[in-house]
């Protein structure tokens, strides 16, 4: 209680006269091998929790799947460790985590499968984390069907940009010769209770690639053909039933970005058109898609035309204002490292590429420019400006519907130098603004088996 006192005296002389102050939690350790997914979540100026995952087969005699929730005190300091084991260890049963997410101030939620190969019994359970008593509350949504054996199915969540949905998307594993039939729920996150659920059977010509659910609710599903000849189909489902949306001429879809304006649902998509095509990407031409009337608006990616190594695109941030779009995003990169006699099968190297915007008229059209920072950058806002975490050193300003870059925000201590006590790696996207202080926090990474977080007071000053 002293140090805390302490700290505090000095947090609010920094506040007083105007100048950074940066406070530093205490080391706490980690798993890195086998904790996954790791976010900084439910901060406020009292505590702060961090989340990670366990989803690994084998790590014991059971299959070792844990929840993970690490309480901090005020100034970053561990209190606290709530794990919840969510196998269940029976013989034959199966278990993965799919997804998590913030819900509200106090409450943040896991959803994970539970899949029993004999029965074919496969059930999705959401576990309910409430800091205001510190426990888990866990709730069966959905039991889904199997063929059993190794015909389990995939299961995808996926929640909206605006954060009020959360939608379950199960494909059902069936032979070449039967339809395919998708069970699709949707969770209204801010009761936690189903909006609408509706099962669709769809030709087996094609597979689901991707999925993905909009601001209103609706999901999407796209889907790739399954023979020899490149085509897509895109299928936008509600309550009601599925509807076919129809494209252009050898256009093929890569990727999903749902955006709302004015209440109304649209996609962007990156991709490409079929045909004669040499040295060049997937993700070169970009649809917008009136997702009401099925106009589509395409719009060339000079910068991603020639990039071969590019896997997908990854939009982190939307917002429209005055009628236009903007959308964050970043190309993702993978490449095959060499086999060595010591690595015949070596893993793919995963790279991201610089950030750009993206800015979508009110007719469909688009152009983009490089937002000069590195790509996979954590983010929050403040008042009209959006600020991206980078580099670790600096925070970038953008104003909200402006695409110019402000000058960087250094909160970067001097005494952090390699080797210091005060020294870690930054980890970019686990960054959160809390107003009640007026401070940005972020997750460290001290080495290999080691948290910690920092606080910046008077960050913009």
């Amino acid at each position: 209680m002293k140090k805390i006192t302490i700290l505090s005296l000095t947090v609010i002389s920094a506040l007083v006269f105007g100048q950074q102050k940066f406070v530093y939690g205490d080391s706490f350790e980690y798993n890195s091998k086998y904790e996954k997914d790791l976010k900084l979540v439910l901060a406020d100026d009292y505590n702060q929790y961090v989340f990670s995952d366990i989803n690994e087969d084998g790590y014991s005699s059971y299959p070792h799947k844990k929840i993970i929730i690490r309480k901090l005190d005020q100034n970053g300091n561990l209190i606290d460790t709530i794990i919840k084991d969510y196998a269940n260890k029976t013989n034959g049963v199966l278990h993965n985590y799919l997804g998590s997410t913030e819900i509200s101030k106090d409450k943040f939620v896991v959803f994970t499968e539970e899949i029993e190969t004999k029965i074919n019994r496969k059930e999705i359970f959401q576990h309910i984390f409430n800091k205001k008593d510190g426990n888990f509350t866990t709730t069966s949504v959905a039991k889904l069907f199997t063929e059993g054996g190794m015909k389990q199915g995939t299961t995808y969540v996926r929640f909206s940009e605006n954060g009020k949905y959360a939608a379950i998307i199960n494909d059902r594993s069936v032979s070449k010769k039967t339809a395919n039939t998708i069970d699709n729920i949707v969770i209204d996150l801010s009761t936690l209770s189903k909006k609408w659920e509706k099962e669709i059977t769809l030709d087996t010509d094609y597979m689901e690639a991707d999925v993905a659910v909009t601001n209103s609710g609706r999901i999407l599903i796209l889907r790739k053909s399954t023979g020899w000849k490149e085509s897509s189909k895109l299928v936008y489902v509600s309550a009601q039933g599925e509807q076919d949306i129809p494209l252009k001429d050898k256009l093929i879809l890569k990727t999903l970005t749902p955006v709302s304006i004015n209440d109304q649902d649209y996609l962007a998509s990156f991709g490409y058109f079929t045909g004669v095509r040499i040295n060049q990407s997937n993700f070169g031409d970009m649809a917008f898609i009136n997702l009401q009337n099925g106009n589509i608006t395409m719009s060339e990616v000079p910068a991603y035309r020639n990039n071969t190594t590019m896997s997908g695109v990854d939009i982190t941030h939307t917002e429209t204002v005055n009628g236009k779009t903007f959308m964050y995003g970043f190309d993702v990169n993978k490449t095959m490292p060499q086999s060595t006699p010591a690595n015949r099968f070596p893993d793919p190297v995963i790279t991201y590429g610089t950030g750009r915007w993206f800015i979508v008229n009110s007719d469909g059209t688009s152009m983009d420019s490089s937002a000069e920072i590195y790509g996979n950058a954590g983010h929050f806002t403040k008042g009209t400006t959006n600020y991206f975490f980078s580099d670790g050193y600096n925070l970038t300003p953008f104003k909200i519907g402006n695409t110019g870059k402000g000058s960087n925000i250094g909160i970067h201590n001097n005494s952090e130098g390699i080797g210091s006590t005060r020294s870690g790696r930054s980890i970019l996207t686990a960054v959160k603004y809390i107003p009640e202080s007026d401070r940005v926090m972020f997750l460290r990474k001290v080495d290999d088996n080691h948290l910690d977080t920092k606080s910046v007071y008077n960050w913009d000053k």
